[in-house]
């Protein structure tokens, strides 16, 4: 998809790096920096893992081997000479100096000498010293930088040396850093510590940024923002590092990194930072850092504790206790280090008033999106705890063997994948596992994507202007200052729209509320887009909307951004009663339980994260308009642009190849970008690419649904449930426009509903509008349900497993795909040995369960298909209403058409999508377009037969391409279509089972799944591997 040639050359860097040699793991470490887990994951790492050392026989036979492969010149076609062809034609190095527009300047430099002679040229003049320049993804620079200095290739901050201190250059990138400390752990006993401040450092960003990132550009991150909780320098400050600093005139000094936190930097350089040497028999170092995930994570907290002991270590000489993410002031906990002094940190009675003396002194503040300071509180507690147990001495009789795996944090083996599925060889290409036929192309980072459109002369750039004050009544907007700006072309709001202000044009099939592409009065939301500015390039359109200046009147209410802000408040005109509550033919009559289980359950949003973000590029043509907009749903894009214009919609011309990921966030939020670059182009005349920012993305589109559910369940002593009532209610954001029925739909899930009763509201909050997310309505239906059977189960007493069997209806097909399942997965035999590990550690604890899936698949709307059959060489051209946006609809298409046309798949290419041959087609979701496309495919293959066989009864024993050509001769029509409608195809119900083993550090509720099995009867797949991948990737993104 979208990410793979990220992680192609994500891997050729590991290779080069380690000269070929890697192992399983490093592969997948490497990999903390490729965000995307969807389909393509998991095959990818294989293909990768094949290439290691260490790689098991299964995936060495699955890929060529490397050395099998011949590099080629992409230059000139032939084998490279794997030598540089212009190595001698390399000058001596000398200082660069580039001057650009905006009195901006690019130096390099090779000498510290320098740099400070361009401090003193430059005066005033604000500058940015460039290394890696990794920090641009944690915080943007500044607008106003007009002097960058290039550092990277100054020696003198690239070298390291060993004395009695180990001196390592501050130009030295993490992961050199990483090397050096292995390498001198090895060597030096006084330096073993080291390899503890490799393992923490490997928790730093990602392989990737450790590639480029420095030590000293690190460390200034902390130095420009205090509240940054950088892991580099928690453990320098904690084991007393220095860091050398120049001044002009070459001045020196050494401070600590505590110090360097809070000093002016202006127009100084960090030298290096020196590490000291630690006698491992008197001192002990550890560190620890608590992320939301394994990888490519800020800590919530971070603690790294150095104690100095006695000879005999019978008591604490010293103690440096350093913790991140409590507040940017807070380092050191100096309360509890001089609390320790002299004491033996092993008794109990020191021990508990150590922790009583950090909590004191730990005040951790709350800024979003921190996680509480209460949980940020109790979590640096937890990791000092962590760190006694972790250095006890054996035998210790004041800690209980069960306490102590509580020392320790999770550690993440290499992860191991296995599949199995059926496939027919006398229906292949159908069923057959075949390598998706985009896949060359997107892996070798060929494959078009809208924003790989090649640039056409004289476009322009358009970025959105975001509102800042939700209710506020837009007073006056003022874009004359980002007008001056020279490359600024024009500045569009609601009043200069023809037609409708509304994106969501579609009456009969959405809710009716109106939303704006450009807010014309008050704001709805918080990033609303009140305007749009179209500029020369991209920087300078994003740029130059930070200068509209946007005047509001005060809130006309008060704002309720949460579903539970409203139902708290009782705000009960934003409250309505939705058309999808239900209520069982038994409920009424069901009789009470021997207990009533009561609960309250929340599932939050969810952003959708595809790679791509919104984007399109509209070009105007002689009679309208050429769309490319990312978009999963063409037929509402060119309604709302038609309406938008006041143009007829056989004037806009509308394509899409594919999406770089969707998963609903590009259903009709896409249409909004489309509009508003249609504008743009509309007026001014000239094409306009609109590709929005990560941030401005985030800001403007709504995300998952979340929802809140209160029940009421009467149940029986052997976990049957006589009687159920849920309340839950959905957070729409600020309109009703999106139906999410499938919510009630699917809490029923596998169980008698027949003594259910459920009550579905929806809720208008002050947040952009939400939107269809992967199984939207039935990852929340199935969630409410399921939590409740634990409940359920937690209140009796039983096997959550058992509760499920007893409330489903005794004809399920569940039940017989249930007890194999159960006896696969080992089941039982699991769980006692969870049940013995719980039993034998008290800060680690292992679950498993077992959660089933009714997933009932119907279909709606139309789609249509068109396939061409060119008479000279009988190859065959496909296009279709579907979207291609990573799931593999085109290759699923491919295997189809091939199969039904009895022809090699390679005969068969996959155009792209545009409303003139697949008009008035539905949105591309509820996974059901594979299987429409397919179908209408196959039934235009079929009218193609059906005119070719009189000419086939009188040439058997012709080839495809002879026959082709001979119902060319005879004026064979070789070009059909077919509309796919809804009553074309038979609803039917997916059944799937998913097992999972967990365990959790109750220290710090950090999870990690030890193994997953996942069963789903999908009846006869058209590609398996496909599938496979589909539902590997939907796990993982519900994770």
């Amino acid at each position: 998809g979208f990410c793979s040639p990220g992680m192609v050359m994500n891997m050729y860097s590991l290779l080069e790096s380690k000269n070929g040699q890697v192992t399983m793991a490093e592969v997948e470490n490497a990999f903390g920096g490729n965000i995307c887990r969807c389909t393509g994951y998991r095959p990818i790492l294989d293909a990768f893992k094949s290439l290691a050392v260490d790689a098991e026989p299964r995936l060495k036979e699955a890929c060529r081997d490397i050395e099998d492969l011949t590099m080629i010149c992409p230059k000139t076609g032939s084998a490279c000479a794997g030598k540089c062809s212009a190595a001698g034609k390399i000058k001596d190095k000398k200082g660069v100096h580039l001057s650009f527009a905006e009195d901006k300047e690019w130096h390099k430099v090779y000498n510290i000498s320098d740099v400070f002679a361009i401090f003193e040229k430059i005066k005033t003049k604000p500058y940015m010293l460039v290394a890696g320049n990794t920090a641009h993804g944690v915080y943007r620079r500044s607008d106003d930088l007009q002097v960058f200095i290039d550092v990277t290739s100054i020696e003198e901050l690239r070298s390291h040396s060993m004395g009695n201190n180990l001196t390592v250059g501050a130009n030295v990138s993490l992961t050199e850093l990483m090397t050096i400390l292995t390498e001198v752990a090895a060597k030096s006993p006084n330096f073993g510590y080291c390899a503890e401040l490799v393992k923490h450092i490997d928790l730093i960003a990602n392989v990737p940024v450790r590639n480029t990132g420095t030590i000293a550009g690190n460390l200034s991150i902390k130095n420009q923002h205090n509240e940054f909780p950088s892991d580099l320098f928690l453990i320098l400050e904690a084991v007393g590092a220095q860091l050398t600093i120049m001044e002009s005139g070459g001045k020196t000094s050494t401070i600590s990194p505590a110090q360097f936190v809070s000093k002016d930097m202006k127009k100084k350089l960090v030298l290096n930072v020196v590490l000291p040497p630690l006698d491992p028999k008197v001192f002990v170092f550890r560190s620890f850092k608590i992320m939301p995930r394994a990888q490519n994570a800020h800590a919530y907290v971070n603690g790294a504790f150095l104690i100095k002991f006695n000879a005999n270590k019978s008591s604490v000489e010293s103690a440096s206790l350093c913790f991140g993410g409590i507040n940017p002031k807070f380092a050191h906990a100096t309360n509890t280090e001089k609390f320790l002094a002299g004491k033996n940190l092993f008794s109990n009675d020191v021990f508990q008033g150590a922790l009583q003396t950090l909590s004191n002194e730990l005040n951790p503040d709350w800024v979003l999106p921190d996680a509480s300071p209460e949980y940020r509180k109790n979590l640096a507690l937890s990791l000092f705890y962590k760190f006694v147990l972790n250095i006890a001495p054996e035998g210790n009789a004041s800690i209980k063997s069960q306490y102590k795996s509580g020392g320790s944090v999770l550690e993440r083996p290499v992860s191991t994948a296995s599949q199995r599925f059926d496939t027919y060889k006398e229906n292949w290409p159908l069923t057959k596992n075949i390598p998706k036929i985009e896949g060359l192309a997107q892996t070798s980072g060929e494959a078009q994507y809208t924003n790989d459109i090649p640039a056409r002369p004289n476009e322009l750039h358009a970025a959105f202007v975001l509102a800042t004050k939700a209710h506020a009544k837009i007073e006056k907007i003022d874009a004359s200052e980002a007008l001056k700006q020279a490359g600024v072309v024009a500045f569009f709001s609601a009043k200069d729209i023809p037609g409708a202000n509304n994106f969501m044009y579609f009456p009969d099939f959405m809710g009716s509320d109106i939303e704006e592409v450009f807010c014309s009065d008050r704001v709805a939301y918080h990033g609303q887009p009140v305007g749009m500015i179209v500029a020369e390039s991209f920087a300078l359109a994003n740029r130059a909307v930070k200068l509209v200046k946007v005047s509001y009147g005060e809130p006309n209410s008060k704002v309720y951004p949460t579903v539970q802000d409203v139902l708290h408040a009782k705000v009960t005109d934003r409250i309505k009663e939705m058309p999808y509550s239900t209520l069982g033919a038994s409920y009424e009559a069901a009789p009470e339980g021997d207990m009533k289980v009561k609960g309250h359950f929340e599932i939050g949003g969810q952003y959708h994260y595809y790679m791509e973000t919104q984007c399109c590029v509209c070009i105007p043509i002689e009679d309208g308009m050429d769309v490319y907009s990312a978009t999963q749903w063409v037929d509402l894009t060119q309604m709302a642009i038609a309406k938008m214009l006041k143009v007829p919609q056989n004037s806009l011309n509308l394509y899409v190849r594919r999406l770089g990921g969707a998963y609903g966030g590009k259903g009709t939020r896409a249409t909004m970008i489309a509009c508003a670059c249609a504008l743009a182009a509309h007026f001014t005349k000239r094409p306009v690419r609109f590709v929005m920012t990560l941030e401005a993305n985030m800001d403007a589109i709504g995300k998952r649904y979340p929802v809140v559910s209160d029940y009421e369940v009467d149940v029986t002593k052997e976990g049957k449930i006589t009687k159920l009532f849920n309340e839950y209610v959905h957070d729409f954001g600020s309109n009703f426009n999106e139906a999410m029925g499938h919510a009630g739909m699917f809490f029923t899930n596998c169980y008698d509903d027949t003594i259910f009763k459920t009550v579905a509201k929806g809720v208008k909050t002050d947040c952009a509008s939400n939107t269809w997310c992967r199984a939207p309505g039935t990852t929340e239906g199935i969630a409410m349900i399921e939590t409740i059977m634990e409940h359920v189960a937690f209140a009796t007493g039983l096997d959550p497993l058992d509760v499920r069997m007893a409330n489903m209806p005794k004809d399920l097909k569940m039940l017989e795909l249930m007890p194999q399942f159960r006896a696969d997965v080992e089941y039982d035999a699991r769980k006692k040995e969870i049940e013995q590990f719980n039993a034998g550690h008290r800060w680690r604890k292992r679950g498993i369960a077992i959660v089933p899936m009714r997933y009932p698949l119907g279909y709606f709307g139309s789609l249509s298909a068109i396939v061409s059959i060119f008479h000279d060489d009988g190859t065959v051209a496909i296009s279709h209403g579907g979207i291609e946006m990573g799931q593999g609809m085109n290759t699923k298409v491919s295997q189809v058409a091939a199969y039904t046309l009895g022809i090699p798949i390679e005969k068969i290419s996959i155009k792209p999508t545009n409303n003139l041959t697949s008009p008035n087609a539905i949105c591309t979701g509820g996974s059901m377009t594979s299987e429409t496309v397919s179908y209408a495919v196959k039934r235009a293959c079929e009218l193609i037969l059906e005119r070719m066989q009189p000419v086939k009864e009188e040439n058997k024993d012709d080839s495809w391409e002879g026959l082709v050509e001979k119902c060319h001769t005879k004026n064979v029509d070789l070009c059909a279509t077919y509309m796919f409608k809804a009553s074309d195809l038979v609803p039917y119900i997916i059944w799937g089972l998913s097992c999972s083993e967990v365990e959790v550090d109750v220290l710090t509720g950090n999870v990690q799944l030890r193994r997953v099995d996942i069963l789903e009867d999908v009846g006869e797949s058209l590609s398996p591997g496909i599938d496979v991948g589909q539902i590997e990737g939907s796990f993982v993104l519900g994770l």
